[in-house]
């Protein structure tokens, strides 16, 4: 009698076993999975491919600089013109371009200017979507060869133009008083004034160029700033797909 009541409990609880499984496979709790969201790209969806190579012109909307913004700042952009494939419109007028300061040095002493490295990291569709986009800065203002905007400047540049500066000055006096020379007594005193006229230049050239080559070794160089209006060309890297429904 004991074997026959163990028997049975045992079988009871087997097919209560396989119950429940089927009934959890089975259950829908109705919810939307959170990769179900509406901001993501579902496999269904049908897209059209922008080739890697095309060249985007953007509008800046938010002022970006190196003198208060840090790595990790965003900033948005808008595009300037429709990107088609074919006749299709993937990509209208106005989409919104989004970024973030990947780089940044503010100007220095020395007479060294800021420094910015912008990545423009995705773009938002008409249908709401952000797409990830791998694009590369190929033409700006102030931008250098290695894709860096940059205000330029350095110690080196500063002395160049000092000196340009301090020559002009010598030039520009010496002739000044060989002019006032010629100008009397049938030109007889530039004898005189065109000496004294090199001696003034020279010596107000010579200050000059001391006084600002001081300066310039404490100041600091111009920050660099990208300002809204500004327009950016982008080269994409790797292709971008967009969904088109």
């Amino acid at each position: 009698m004991l074997s026959f009541r163990n028997l049975f409990t045992f079988a009871f609880l087997v097919c209560f076993v396989f119950v429940n499984s089927s009934l959890a496979q089975n259950y829908n709790p109705g919810y939307i999975p959170l990769e179900s969201s509406s901001n993501v790209i579902r496999a269904d969806v049908k897209s059209e491919r922008i080739p890697a190579g095309t060249v985007l012109e953007v509008r800046m909307e938010t002022p970006v600089n190196s003198h208060n913004y840090f790595e990790g700042d965003t900033f948005r952009a808008n595009l300037l013109e429709d990107v088609r494939i074919g006749n299709l419109v993937v990509l209208p007028t106005g989409t919104m371009i989004r970024g973030n300061v990947d780089y940044v040095l503010p100007s220095r002493r020395l007479s060294r200017g800021g420094e910015l490295f912008l990545t423009f990291d995705h773009a938002v569709t008409p249908f709401g979507k952000h797409i990830p986009i791998v694009a590369k800065v190929t033409r700006a203002k102030n931008l250098d060869q290695g894709g860096k905007f940059s205000a330029g400047g350095g110690y080196f540049n500063a002395l160049g133009k000092n000196f340009n500066k301090s020559a002009g000055i010598l030039t520009t006096t010496t002739k000044y008083c060989v002019d006032k020379g010629l100008e009397v007594w049938q030109g007889i005193p530039v004898a005189i004034t065109a000496p004294l006229g090199a001696f003034a230049g020279a010596i107000g050239g010579t200050g000059h160029f001391l006084v600002r080559s001081v300066y310039d070794m404490l100041n600091k160089g111009e920050d660099i700033k990208v300002n809204p209006g500004d327009i950016i060309e982008l080269t994409l890297v790797e292709p971008l797909d967009v969904p088109v429904n």
